[in-house]
């Protein structure tokens, strides 16, 4: 399970920045809109299975979705430390080529 905070964020990213709908959320990590609804009333937390799904579909890597959509307060220490180090990589790579 993701935490309720960080659901929130992936929910609230989802429909300010990308614009999306429940319904749109729902069909983007295959599952129904009730759930989606559920997320957001704060009933139930966002399971991992539901990203992995949206991300794969996105065509996007979770780093790079994480730094967008999760406020890295809401991440411990160690996660927050493994996605700015993939940015970092990333960055030095981009610049080599």
């Amino acid at each position: 399970m993701i935490s309720r905070e960080i659901s929130i964020d992936i929910i609230q990213y989802l429909q300010t920045k990308k614009k999306m709908s429940v319904e749109e959320i729902a069909e983007s990590m295959g599952t129904s809109p009730k759930y989606i609804q559920d997320i957001i009333s704060r009933k139930t937390p966002l399971k991992a299975k539901y990203l992995d799904f949206y991300i794969k579909n996105a065509n996007i890597k979770f780093w790079e979705f994480a730094i967008e959509a999760i406020s890295m307060n809401h991440l411990s220490k160690k996660s927050r430390d493994r996605i700015l180090l993939c940015k970092k990589i990333s960055d030095n790579i981009k610049k080599k080529t």
